[in-house]
């Protein structure tokens, strides 16, 4: 119906500027509309007496309407569209090749995409030459998309689009179409490649291929667990299964060819993404290829996406923890004896006993901390995690308050502050310099913030998920075993969190549901505030066979030894997209000072024998770090040390490892990406298109405003719709003169 009145389609009209082809002199109009103004004024004037004014306004009215609607037609209205001049442009055609494009339920998605493409391209309105360009990691002109096939092994869509329009900008391109997926396995577009990419002014249009939702496929998307541990540790690794509908499947755990662990896993319909939790035990020292695999689903085609591979090294090392009690206590004795049995943990306690007097225990030599808490750093930093109890802030020098500070947040290391009659805000912590690195706004020393009053403890979501935290090995069973736990002895206010914080256990008082355990990052370590000094009440009212309050202590000890960094670090992980192995070293002296007058090199070694060596540089925006880059060409287990020197001297080593498997990121995230496709359109300019919206090709390219263009005129003063007007307006003033009959 539009284009019946107004002669062309509304999407003509919506890319168009409006023009006039009458050549009249610029004072012709404006006498025209004068004269007839003038002209219908005269008419009323004369008729003023045969009529009232509201019927003499309402035929004026129509007249008015009626001279406007003639001199625009005069004035010989056109459409003004810019259009691609025939013949001297191109558009280029991209079409993702990579191994995500192999999957599909009956023919592959590459098969569907180059049908949909030469059937777009194959059309005579195109008023461009075609450029074909093959997308993987990175772009390849072809001929032809005949001989394509799925055999990229990553994928990076921004890449190939920035290697395209390079390529095409020297000649007039008009737009690039990319059919793709949008499983890109490089991490998706970063602002600045979409800065880069629209900064050419070509629009990328984007062919959407394959499904979003594949019902059939479970994917086990990421698995989470640390890097390094300790012996006989239990370990909670957290798997991300990526499903679309409901169902069931199992988890299972391999280290080698031992069964490790196999748990069902229930997957909700509407979730998308469920979260599961396993629990098993690494008891050997040395690197644990450990193999996660999911039970496949009754005709599911891809299983590469089943399983993932993780290495875990059991370190047989001893960690040092510095207790600092101010009197003594229950929960200092209690403490003592929950972690004593854990060959891993060196608890070296230093106990006040009167104002100058210290008791010293777990000393590595009889010398240590003899002039009570250490006043140098390298002494402090020389532990892995600090516990401070009841004890006043005012009883150490503001130097060694500030080392503290520092401690967390340049060493690296864990604080545990305690409560107690002398503890947290009772101490005056929350007014040292202390209180920056605590997760926790302290109240005031004047206020009594510490009461003996029992109080039940439970858990918070975030608690709830945490490692440091499980009881039991079922979510369940967990919840039910902090449930049935005693109250503790007492607790401590903590004031307010702060933004960074997370409260993983709480507990039921008088004055409300208070944090009871709460932690935060700060700068390189994390800080710890547990609001009570009574959890030696679990012990002493659980029958003796009870592990709970034990199994709380050495989990939280070794969370806070577990992520204290060394002086000496290596790190390989692999880069986005299955592209290569990046290495980061870090290497600082005894005060944990970044080491920048050093030469950094790794020695890379492979498990089939092979091994090389590979230059580490500094970094240009971080004192100490070394970073280098692996190229594997094969799958498989790698070992990395990295070896500082200073003038031909070797100072420190840093060892890791990791498993490489090559082309295996194009089989995860391979559902369509329809957001990333989008993005990129929307960015340049461009459309996001589905197999049904292919028509829309040719005007696409027709009217693209890149490459060379020209200005086409369309006649409109003579659309139906405009003596449509003329006759209605015409006709309803001779209806009304009729019904009035006076005019």
């Amino acid at each position: 119906m539009f284009e019946f009145l107004f002669k062309y389609p509304r999407d003509l009209y919506a890319r168009s500027d409006l023009a006039f082809a009458a050549e009249w002199p610029d004072w012709l109009p404006i006498t025209l509309v004068v004269l007839g103004i003038a002209a219908i004024a005269w008419f009323l004037f004369v008729r003023r007496h045969a009529a009232g004014p509201v019927r003499l306004a309402a035929v004026g009215l129509l007249q008015l309407a009626m001279l406007a609607v003639v001199l625009w037609m005069l004035m010989l209205p056109t459409l003004e569209t810019e259009q691609l001049r025939a013949g001297e442009n191109s558009v280029a055609i991209v079409l993702d090749t990579s191994a995500s494009m192999a999957y599909g339920p009956e023919r592959s998605r590459l098969e569907e995409a180059r049908g949909l493409l030469e059937s777009a391209i194959g059309d005579d309105r195109l008023p461009v030459s075609v450029l074909r360009y093959e997308l993987a990691d990175g772009a390849k002109p072809v001929e032809s998309f005949a001989e394509s096939g799925p055999e990229g092994a990553r994928t990076s869509i921004a890449t190939a689009v920035i290697d395209v329009l390079r390529a095409a900008r020297l000649g007039p391109l008009a737009a690039v179409i990319v059919a793709s997926d949008g499983a890109d396995t490089t991490g998706g577009l970063s602002a600045g490649e979409l800065g880069e990419i629209s900064g050419f002014g070509v629009p990328v249009h984007t062919l959407a291929i394959g499904r979003e939702s594949m019902p059939e496929d479970l994917e086990l998307a990421e698995v989470f667990l640390p890097a390094r541990v300790l012996p006989d540790s239990t370990l909670s690794a957290r798997a991300s299964i990526r499903h679309d509908g409901a169902g069931e499947t199992r988890l299972k755990v391999y280290d080698g060819d031992s069964l490790l662990a196999s748990v069902p896993i229930e997957l909700g319909e509407d979730t998308g993404v469920t979260t599961a939790w396993v629990d098993f035990e690494l008891a050997d020292v040395g690197p644990h290829q450990l193999e996660f695999t999911l039970d496949g689903k009754d005709g599911e085609q891809e299983l590469r996406n089943n399983r993932r591979s993780r290495l875990v090294d059991v370190r047989d090392d001893s960690y040092r923890i510095l207790y600092f009690e101010g009197e003594p206590r229950w929960e200092y004795k209690f403490l003592r004896r929950a972690i004593a049995d854990d060959d891993d943990l060196q608890l070296v306690s230093l106990l006040r006993v009167s104002p100058n007097k210290f008791y010293r225990q777990g000393l590595d030599a009889p010398e240590e901390l003899a002039d009570g808490f250490p006043s140098r750093r390298q002494e402090l930093y020389g532990y892995d995690a600090l516990i401070i109890g009841s004890v006043e802030a005012a009883s150490l020098s503001i130097d060694q308050q500030t080392m503290i500070r520092d401690y967390v947040g340049e060493r690296g290391g864990a604080l545990l502050m305690l409560a107690g009659p002398s503890g947290l805000g009772n101490g005056g912590w929350g007014q040292s310099p202390v209180a920056a690195a605590l997760p926790t706004k302290l109240p005031p020393a004047d206020l009594d913030s510490f009461f003996r009053v029992q109080a039940e403890v439970a858990l918070t979501p975030h608690g709830a998920a945490s490692q440091i935290l499980r009881l039991a090995g079922s979510d369940d069973d967990n919840a039910s075993a902090w449930q049935g736990l005693p109250a503790v002895a007492d607790y401590q206010l903590t004031g307010t969190l702060k933004p960074a914080a997370t409260a993983l256990l709480t507990t039921a008082t008088e004055r409300g549901v208070l944090p009871l355990l709460v932690t935060q990052p700060y700068g390189r370590g994390k800080s710890f505030v547990l609001a009570t000094g009574g959890t030696w009440r679990w012990q002493m009212s659980l029958p003796v066979e009870d592990q709970r309050h034990e199994t709380f202590w050495r989990q939280l000890t070794r969370a806070l030894v577990a992520g204290a960094p060394a002086n000496t670090s290596l790190t390989a992980t692999g880069a986005p997209g299955g592209a290569g192995i990046k290495l980061r070293a870090e290497f600082r002296d005894d005060e944990f000072a970044p080491l920048d007058d050093i030469g950094v090199s790794a020695v890379v070694g492979r498990d089939d024998g092979a091994s090389w060596t590979v230059a580490l540089n500094p970094s240009l925006i971080e004192a100490g770090i070394y970073t280098g880059d692996i190229d594997p060409e094969l799958s498989g287990t790698y070992f990395v040390e990295a070896v500082a020197e200073r003038d031909g001297t070797p100072l420190a080593t840093a060892r890791a490892s990791l498993v490489y498997e090559t082309g295996q990121a194009e089989h995860f995230g391979f559902r369509r990406d329809s957001a990333l496709l989008s993005r990129l359109s929307a960015a340049t300019g461009g459309r996001y298109l589905t197999a049904d919206e292919l028509d829309s090709v040719p005007d696409l390219l027709r009217y693209s405003q890149a490459g060379i263009t020209e200005i086409e005129t369309q006649a409109i003063w003579d659309a139906p719709a405009a003596f449509l007007l003329l006759l209605l307006l015409k006709g309803g003033e001779w209806l009304l003169r009729r019904r009035w009959g006076s005019i």
